[in-house]
C-alpha cells in the first residue's frame, strides 16, 4: 500500500497544534481527530497506525490527508453533522401516510381489523411506490408519533360472575401443590 507522504513545516505544525488545543476546549472532537491524524502522519506514523490510534479506518485517514494537502487545514472543517440517507418519503408523503393511518383501515380499503407494519409497508408500496421493510415502517411510525398497541384478550361471550366462581372453587382443586407441602419436617 503506497504511503501518503506529508511533511509540515514548523509553523504549519504549530498552527495545527494550537487549533487542536482550541478544539479540545470547545468540544469539537471530530475536527480534532482529523487534525491529529494529519500531525501523526506528518511525524512519520504510518496510515495504518494512525488509523488505529484515531480508532477509524484507513480510508478516512487517507481522505483527510488528501483534503489537507489539496485545500489546507480549514478544508478539514466538517460540513455539518451527517444524518444518514435522504428519506425516501417526502414530508408531504409522510403527512399523507399519517392521515391515511388516522383515517383507519376501512377508509383505506382494508378489513383486517388492526394495523400491522407489513400491512402499512404494502400500503406505502402501493400508494407511493417505495418499498420498506416492516422494521423500518415501525421506525417511521414512531417518528410520526404512533406507538405499538396490544389489544387485551377477552372472550366476547364470557360471564364475569361464572369466571370468578370458577377461580374460587374449581381452580384450587386442580392446582398442583408443591411436593411435600403440609408435611412436618423431622
Amino acid at each position: 500500500m503506497p504511503r501518503i507522504a506529508l511533511r509540515l513545516c514548523h509553523d504549519e505544525l504549530e498552527d495545527v497544534r494550537k487549533l487542536r488545543v482550541v478544539l479540545k476546549r470547545e468540544g469539537e472532537h471530530g475536527l480534532d481527530l482529523r487534525l491529529r491524524a494529519v500531525v501523526l502522519v506528518s511525524e512519520g506514523t504510518s496510515i495504518e497506525i494512525t488509523a488505529q490510534m484515531c480508532e477509524v479506518g484507513t480510508t478516512p485517514v487517507k481522505r483527510w490527508l488528501n483534503t489537507y494537502r489539496a485545500q489546507g487545514v480549514w478544508a478539514l472543517l466538517a460540513k455539518g453533522p451527517y444524518h444518514g440517507k435522504k428519506p425516501r418519503l417526502s414530508d408531504q408523503q409522510m403527512q399523507e401516510l399519517d392521515d391515511m393511518i388516522e383515517a383507519g383501515l376501512e377508509a383505506n380499503g382494508l378489513d383486517t381489523g388492526v394495523w400491522t407494519s407489513p400491512i402499512i409497508a404494502e400500503l406505502v408500496r402501493r400508494r407511493f411506490g417505495v418499498t420498506y421493510h416492516p422494521s423500518q415502517i415501525r421506525r417511521i411510525l414512531h417518528k410520526l408519533g404512533f406507538s405499538i398497541q396490544y389489544p387485551k384478550q377477552r372472550l366476547s361471550m364470557a360471564d364475569k360472575a361464572l369466571q370468578a366462581l370458577w377461580i374460587r372453587q374449581e381452580l384450587p382443586a386442580i392446582k398442583k401443590s408443591p411436593e411435600g407441602a403440609g408435611r412436618a419436617h423431622v
